[in-house]
């Protein structure tokens, strides 16, 4: 039997973040506390704090993307996974999992929403350059679409060159993993989340309750037939 054990969570507690958040792709942009005023229309984030994380994009010029990764504790099989909000579904926006330190994380997979908020990508890159391995629309979820400011969960299950991707628990790849190439396939890295849009800058994408597990054998006890009879005597 396996159970899912907690590594950590980043639940931005007290409208502070409580782990190291990197930037990638030589930009500053990294995840950023916010406290949500009432008038925001996220502010029922689903912990009901009304704190989150906010990764906000950069200019064209610095390409118009941002990527902030935290250290996944040595895990490099894992279960990555977040709540986030569509806003207005003017950018591509996900989670990011196995992404490079090395190379400033622009080699990584990530598990995105595009922009428009109808099509759902997971991708890998090698130095910048993108395969998309999985391609599915909102119209294939149990409630048939992804509104605008809305939130939702994602998630990742990364198991060697193995990836299961999930939206608000329904299983987009149907219990069969994409298999990535084992040539091409990236096996340790970091977690993170992404944003991005080329020709608009500064678009703010919010972020709660990210959280990294691990699974893990459940011992199982050994009885006899006659122990379990006796108990019934």
């Amino acid at each position: 039997a396996h159970a899912q054990v907690t590594v950590f969570e980043e639940t931005v507690p007290n409208g502070a973040m409580s782990r190291v958040w990197v930037p990638g792709f030589n930009t500053f942009r990294t995840l950023l506390p916010a406290t949500l005023d009432p008038s925001d229309p996220a502010y029922a984030n689903p912990s009901g704090d009304h704190t989150v994380g906010v990764l906000s994009n950069t200019v064209s010029d610095s390409g118009g993307l941002a990527l902030s990764c935290t250290d996944p504790s040595g895990h490099a099989d894992y279960i990555w996974e977040a709540d986030i909000f569509t806003g207005a579904g003017n950018s591509r926006r996900g989670i990011v999992i196995r992404a490079n330190p090395a190379n400033n994380f622009t080699s990584c997979y990530q598990f995105v929403v595009q922009s428009g908020l109808f099509q759902i990508n997971f991708r890998r890159l090698n130095n910048q350059t993108p395969t998309t391995l999985g391609t599915w629309f909102a119209t294939s979820l149990p409630a048939g679409s992804l509104p605008q400011n809305t939130w939702h969960r994602m998630k990742v299950i990364a198991s060697a060159n193995a990836f299961r991707c999930f939206i608000d628990g329904y299983e987009l790849t149907q219990g069969t993993p994409i298999i990535d190439d084992p040539s091409l396939a990236l096996l340790t890295g970091w977690v993170g989340t992404y944003n991005f849009r080329f020709d608009i800058a500064n678009i703010p994408v919010y972020f709660d309750n990210l959280k990294l597990s691990v699974d893990s054998a459940v011992p199982t006890s050994n009885t006899s037939w006659g122990r379990i009879k006796s108990l019934y005597r």
